[in-house]
């Protein structure tokens, strides 16, 4: 299995925290990024998102270039990444997972290392690929790349 992690693009502030848009600058850059995403991974069978506005807009976004069905789910709330694991079994084999920091690079570095605690940070629109490839299990993933959205977009310009 494969999972493009992905956090959110930046959005709008002075609302309340669920109901928060993709900024006007957040879409432009997601517009940018996604080309390159595509190409990197371009067998997505599902993009996953959290139920909070901004994380639900970069899935949609996103499905216009991959052509794939979004599903909302509450194991990428804040907070709700406990579970990831149990709800990834029964997914495609490539699946987009679009939520929000701190939980991502947690989980991430939690899937690579199998111990808690992070390493990294996610920016807004940066995204990584993790493969599985035996059990979905903490400490069993392969990191195969990691980029923030400035590399992404400078792959978009060439």
């Amino acid at each position: 299995m494969r999972c493009l992690v992905l956090r959110h693009a930046p959005a709008e502030s002075g609302l309340p925290d669920a109901d928060r848009p993709l900024s006007a600058a957040g879409v432009s850059l997601l517009r940018q990024v996604r080309g390159p995403l595509q190409t990197l991974v371009p067998d997505l069978g599902l993009i996953a998102h959290s139920p909070l506005r901004r994380a639900r807009e970069t899935a949609a976004l996103l499905a216009e270039v991959f052509a794939v069905p979004t599903q909302e789910t509450a194991t990428l709330a804040p907070g709700g990444l406990e579970d990831l694991l149990l709800w990834l079994a029964g997914q495609p084999d490539a699946v987009a997972l679009v939520g929000h920091e701190d939980d991502l690079s947690y989980w991430v570095c939690h899937m690579l290392t199998g111990e808690a605690g992070r390493f990294f940070h996610f920016e807004r629109a940066g995204a990584c690929l993790l493969e599985f490839r035996g059990p979905l299990r903490a400490g069993a993933a392969e990191l195969r790349w990691l980029l923030g959205p400035e590399h992404l977009a400078r792959m978009a310009r060439r």
